[in-house]
């Protein structure tokens, strides 16, 4: 029998052990079998298109699926019409990805600075709503007449109205769009590395498409704000959880048709709440039960934007939050990068080292 005074050590001796084990297994100090087997990575949420099963999949956009007055609807507002509404895609040739950017009537600078850079060769709407001004509306007419990318909605163009933009967005390419691969819905702040978007989508993904993809900056267990000092106010009777459910944080979110459409259908039977990316990629997300794929290291902000500026040395991203002024700088240091030379694309299984930087 071992002695009282034994029972102290033994027992720092154990729980020592046992953190140093579990250290090591988390650090992936695993020689393998016999020893231990590494758990594998998680299986994706999501579905690559390949020619194995493309045929087997059903058209994303069942449009007998919407209520008859579908059309002329916009959640809660039922006489719902496109101001302007330009056809960017052609249905003989559909698009790869398009991208549907929120903006702001009075972003004509952010919208330049896209239309200059990533945005010259790529499918691309900005959507705006309704303003009070006149003068404003003409200048947006004008702009539309010289570029024909300009999709505006019949509601207010406010910051409580966020949520209208978005499903605008995806009601647009439900009616106006429904050939393209991959819909990507971004912010006019943000800089699309589109020469690496389009190779991502066609090696590491599939250039057949997807499934159930919603490819995004995941913002996990966030809590409802009740302050009346915060710019995020919600009252209970908005929102009565404690904590939100996971969802994108908006500025950059890669869909895939199927998911546009069952968002934009739940979207159009359900209560309005006016936190667009809670709303949309949290709360509608999970009743469609679809799930939420991380971009990892591919979405960057702006400090490690800058600091590749600064070293011009361009790095593999999708999307950066940067200001609209630097988006010049970032194109040239972008297309300065040998891209990989465009061959017939393999639509093999997909290594996804992505999913783990």
């Amino acid at each position: 029998m071992l002695e009282r005074r034994t029972y102290p050590l033994l027992a720092v001796v154990l729980t020592a052990t046992f953190v140093c084990v579990s250290v090591w297994r988390m650090s992936g100090g695993c020689p393998g079998p016999p020893y231990c087997v590494p758990e594998p990575p998680p299986a994706p949420s999501y579905l690559l298109l390949d020619p194995s099963n493309v045929t087997l999949v059903p058209d994303p956009f069942d449009l007998s699926l919407l209520d008859p007055g579908d059309v002329t609807s916009l959640i809660d507002l039922h006489n719902f019409t496109f101001h302007m509404n330009d056809p960017v895609c052609n249905s003989s040739s559909p698009p790869l990805f398009v991208v549907i950017v929120h903006s702001a009537p009075g972003h004509e600078y952010h919208r330049r600075a896209i239309r200059n850079t990533w945005g010259q060769s790529v499918h691309l709407v900005f959507l705006v709503g309704e303003t009070n001004s006149t003068g404003a509306q003409e200048s947006l007419e004008r702009e539309n007449d010289e570029h024909h990318d300009m999709v505006q909605g019949s509601f207010l163009d406010s910051y409580r109205n966020l949520t209208y933009k978005h499903v605008l967005g995806l009601k647009w390419v439900t009616y106006h769009c429904p050939g393209a691969k991959y819909v990507l819905k971004t912010d006019d702040d943000v800089f699309v590395n589109t020469p690496f978007l389009e190779e991502f989508l066609t090696r590491e993904l599939s250039p057949l498409g997807a499934r159930k993809l919603v490819l995004c900056d995941v913002l996990y267990s966030a809590i409802v704000k009740r302050s009346y000092r915060s710019k995020w106010r919600v009252s209970h009777r908005e929102f009565a959880d404690r904590w939100y459910p996971d969802y994108c944080t908006g500025w950059a979110i890669l869909y895939s048709p199927d998911a546009v459409f069952r968002l934009y259908r739940e979207a159009q039977r359900s209560e309005y709440f006016w936190i667009d990316d809670v709303h949309i990629t949290g709360t509608l997300l999970s009743r469609i039960n679809y799930t939420h794929t991380s971009v990892g290291a591919l979405g960057i902000q702006e400090p490690r934007t800058f600091k590749m500026i600064q070293k011009g040395e361009p790095e593999d991203f999708l999307f950066s939050l940067l200001p609209p002024s630097y988006f010049s700088e970032l194109w040239n240091l972008v297309n300065s990068r040998s891209r990989i030379p465009k061959t017939a694309p393999s639509v093999q299984p997909r290594s996804r080292s992505w999913m783990s930087r």
